[in-house]
């Protein structure tokens, strides 16, 4: 039986696992133990699936700090002339820097421009 260990954690007197043991059988006894809830198989995988899709979207916010930060280093505001560093302005002129491209004009030239109507 599994059973959480808040539910019979307080034993007083001196702790050995020995006595443990045999409190927790005096427990399970007298009915005094509870069993956990253990989901089914399909609901643990989608809580795995949710934990890994939760660290995966820290992950890439980590890394676009990284980035951001970098850029800030190296005095490059792209917040200036787009709204989203990692938006389509943003990773055309991110990737025209890596190619080495450094005019300020031309960079600017790379903001998507909104249809005026």
């Amino acid at each position: 039986m599994l059973v959480n260990a808040r539910h019979v954690k307080n034993v007083p007197g001196r702790k050995t696992d020995v006595k443990d043991a045999e409190w927790l059988c005096k427990l399970l006894r007298s009915g005094l133990v509870r069993g956990s809830f253990i989901p089914p198989k399909e609901v643990r995988e989608l809580r795995d699936l949710t934990r890994y899709k939760r660290k995966l979207i820290q992950t890439i916010t980590s890394e676009k700090r990284r980035v951001e930060k970098i850029l800030e280093d190296a005095n490059i505001t792209l917040s200036s002339i787009a709204s989203d560093t990692f938006g389509a302005s943003g990773k055309k002129i991110i990737e025209e820097l890596m190619k080495g491209e450094l005019d300020p004009e031309a960079m600017a030239e790379l903001k998507h421009r909104e249809v005026e109507k």
